[in-house]
């Protein structure tokens, strides 16, 4: 999308903290994400409060918000303030490792908008603050800016991998990847033959609970393993608060035992990946690899057009102890 050049906007770029930040999350967050149709589902009133219901007691919620004269807001960027032995670090208020940078808003297109908040972050980066904004997306105004304004002082990490369009056609793949692609499926259909296969997708309310007992579970078999930061999220106290409308769990089972699940987020027609968990005692089958392949032909049939992938790898480990899912 280009961005539009409009400097005769009369706007202010304020920071909001803490409960200030919060009220805007609750009063006015949901009407500029109704508007601004290009907003992943990262950016919803659901994930984002939820998502600062999480934050630690060393960090503070922080809404960047453009004002007119009239008090009206016209974009605005949620980040987080992290605060450790003197040093400050400012990132997206969002989750590891769906961790992505939106500006929102009627007018977050626009080139002198999207500047202004490109200077607000250079000041606070030289007045000391670490400023980080993984996922930020090169093709919006917004992402120009920061490219034009701060390229050295702001750091900026990979954005988000291309979404996957729907139907997804596995012959397009490099002939290495269509050759493991077809091994997979060859040692899934010889699997079929012994054992139960079970795929499932939430579509209501308990069905998204159940799911995230699973994905816990899972996360749980592999903590033998050393884990990175915010690997073991308890989605349990943000995703409920989406609702099934706007959010999954879709699962793959060998017999009675889980050895795949994936988290997603939605909006429209597209499908959002936020963490796919697998059962480390089945690495050998690539068990990611066929829940993705159930969820690719699951979505086409829903009427998806894209499912973006995500930056999180599957979290897999050594063989770990069995699966005991909560009641």
């Amino acid at each position: 999308m280009t961005g539009r050049s409009d400097r005769t906007v009369p706007h202010t770029v304020h920071t909001h903290l803490g409960a200030d930040a919060l009220t805007i999350l609750t009063r006015h967050w949901p009407a500029l994400y109704a508007h601004d149709r290009q907003a992943p589902p990262f950016q919803s009133p659901g994930w984002l409060g939820g998502t600062a219901r999480l934050l630690p007691a060393t960090a503070t919620p922080m809404v960047l918000a453009a004002m007119t004269a009239a008090s009206r807001i016209i974009a605005a960027l949620a980040l987080a303030r992290y605060r450790n032995r003197g040093r400050i670090r400012v990132e997206p208020l969002s989750t590891r490792p769906a961790t992505h940078t939106h500006l929102i808003g009627p007018h977050a297109e626009r080139d002198a908008v999207a500047e202004a908040f490109a200077l607000h972050l250079l000041l606070l980066q030289e007045t000391g603050a670490d400023v980080m904004l993984p996922g930020l997306r090169a093709d919006t105004a917004f992402g120009r800016a920061v490219q034009a304004i701060c390229p050295d002082s702001l750091t900026t990490q990979a954005s988000p991998p291309a979404a996957l369009a729907l139907p997804f056609s596995f012959e397009a793949l490099a002939p290495s990847q269509q050759r493991a692609h077809a091994r997979r499926c060859r040692h899934w259909t010889q699997l079929a033959t012994t054992h139960t296969i079970t795929y499932r997708r939430s579509h209501h309310q308990r069905a998204l609970r159940a799911g995230l007992k699973v994905l816990t579970a899972l996360h749980q078999a592999g903590q033998a393993r050393p884990r990175g930061p915010g690997t073991a999220v308890p989605w349990h106290r943000v995703v409920p608060a989406i609702g099934a409308a706007g959010a999954f769990v879709a699962d793959l089972h060998i017999d009675a035992t889980p050895v795949a699940a994936q988290l997603c987020l939605t909006r429209g027609h597209a499908c959002y990946s936020v963490e796919q968990v697998t059962h480390p005692g089945y690495r050998h089958v690539a068990p990611g690899h066929a829940l993705l392949r159930h969820l690719l032909d699951d979505l086409t049939q829903e009427g998806f057009h894209t499912l973006h992938p995500g930056c999180g790898p599957a979290a897999s480990a050594a063989p770990g102890p069995p699966i005991r899912l909560a009641a």
